[in-house]
């Protein structure tokens, strides 16, 4: 059986097929959970409730998806809202800041395993710990440039903005992780 082209499926998904929605399930959850669960540092609960959401929004307004940009891009336009909109929403009902700041402990505990295991998660965590530190905007650019591999001229769609402002926020991006990650390069050359 041959599969149906983009247009096919948003057209049966429109129409309320629940086998096309279940497609387009299928082909998207993996790409919107991984930018949720980075964006949120690894809270998992939470990635998986905003990948829902993303999911009854997309449904809930495929008739107004004009098909001027690819699926993919508005899809990412939608999680990237979702995202920031949550972080708000935790945020206005926090007396303590941001959720979500600590790592879930499945991901902080070390696995039993060599020291260059535990050095490597130490790195890792590390890493999380810095793309969580950064702006939810500057935070969501590194997100779909580096996990999937957006183009800035995609990015730009996704986030409303120009190619110029999708440049700008991945230099200052950069530029912060550079600064909160600038020991482990220095860690990595003095070994050498």
């Amino acid at each position: 059986m041959m599969r149906p082209t983009e247009d096919q499926l948003l057209e049966r998904c429109r129409r309320g097929d629940p086998e096309a929605q279940r497609e387009l399930w299928l082909t998207y959850k993996d790409r919107v959970y991984s930018i949720a669960l980075y964006f949120f540092h690894g809270d998992t609960a939470l990635a998986e409730d905003v990948t829902q959401d993303v999911f009854i929004k997309v449904l809930g307004s495929l008739d107004r998806f004009a098909g001027r940009a690819d699926l993919s891009t508005w899809l990412y336009r939608i999680v990237a809202n979702a995202c920031m909109d949550e972080q708000r929403r935790r945020r206005r009902w926090s007396f303590l800041g941001e959720l979500g700041d600590a790592l879930p402990t499945a991901w902080s505990e070390p696995r039993p395993s060599a020291i260059e295991g535990l050095v490597s998660d130490e790195r890792a965590k590390m890493i999380r710990d810095a793309i969580g530190a950064l702006s939810p905007k500057l935070r969501i650019a590194v997100l779909m440039r580096y996990f999937d591999d957006l183009s800035y001229e995609q990015m730009a769609d996704a986030l409303e903005c120009s190619m110029g402002t999708v440049a700008s926020r991945l230099s200052r991006a950069h530029a912060d992780l550079a600064r909160r990650l600038g020991h482990l390069r220095d860690d990595a050359t003095g070994a050498a």
